[in-house]
């Protein structure tokens, strides 16, 4: 999309924080109006349509200075933000606020169309592209876990099928020579078509690979009667969950200061966001 079909998603949330509201707010209010209100009016857009950069940082900058200063962007500086957006956009898990951070979210939320395809064939766009990027395919692939059946829908080298893992992860020399990268376990292994893909391995790293490779599947049987199973690797249902596929792009991320029991005092919500401020060093006094 142009940047000019998506100005009326612009429009809709700036409709939403006219500084003559933000004035009647504290912090903690116009928080949880971000959160709920603002941050729920782009989800079905971004459910089809890839997340543009310059129009999430656009509507970052509207709850920024909402959040901020209740005011529109026009009558906001930069250093009317007191602690920086990446920073306030971490999950209260992790000791921060929780403002929605909106890339992250939108590549979860498009996650969903890789689920769906492999669990739900039926549906009509199944067989279609899907609006998913190179970024989104290889989270996916990492995050969930295939079980073998006839061996149709799993792809050879990227899907986690070899003991949770993917064949791209366990031999990367083979994957980037392979002639058919999106090949599927049924017809590489028949008459082990991903040999004759490969062949021949030229250096001593490469017939290393084919080795580990060779003894990872040697034993894999398919069975035409049972369909692939997928499953989510981070939820105990091990379905796929727009909540939890958000949460898992946040791992490795951390924070020196202990924030996270402030959210578990019982108080104010003004109270505990003066605290969070006031651990950053932030007040302006």
């Amino acid at each position: 999309l142009r940047k000019i079909e998506v100005q009326p998603l612009i429009d809709k949330v700036g409709a939403r924080l006219t500084g003559s509201k933000g004035k009647f707010f504290t912090t903690a209010g116009r928080e949880t109006l971000v959160k709920t209100v603002l941050s729920s009016i782009p989800i079905y857009h971004f459910t089809v349509f890839h997340g543009h950069k310059g129009v999430l940082k656009r509507i970052d900058r509207l709850w920024r200075s909402f959040l901020w200063r209740g005011e529109t962007p026009e009558n906001v500086s930069g250093g009317h933000s007191l602690i920086n957006w990446p920073t306030t956009c971490l999950p209260k898990e992790k000791g921060e606020i929780g403002i929605m951070e909106l890339e992250r979210f939108t590549r979860a939320l498009r996650l969903r169309w890789l689920w769906y395809r492999c669990k739900q064939k039926e549906r009509a766009w199944s067989n279609l592209e899907v609006p998913c990027d190179k970024t989104d395919h290889e989270l996916f692939n990492a995050t969930t876990i295939v079980k073998i059946g006839d061996g149709k829908t799993a792809l050879f080298w990227s899907s986690s099928w070899i003991n949770g893992t993917s064949a791209k992860r366990i031999v990367p020399s083979l994957f980037k020579k392979t002639r058919r990268k999106k090949i599927t376990v049924q017809k590489a292994l028949h008459n082990n078509k991903w040999i004759d893909h490969i062949y021949p391995p030229s250096t001593q790293e490469e017939i290393s690979d084919f080795v580990n490779l060779w003894e990872a599947i040697k034993d894999t049987s398919l069975d035409d009667q049972v369909e692939d199973d997928i499953k989510w690797h981070w939820t105990p249902s091990g379905e796929y969950t727009t909540k939890s596929a958000y949460k898992i792009q946040f791992e490795g991320t951390f924070t020196k200061m202990r924030i996270t029991p402030i959210w578990k005092v019982k108080a104010e919500p003004k109270c505990r966001i003066f605290a969070w401020t006031l651990l950053h060093k932030k007040i302006l006094t």
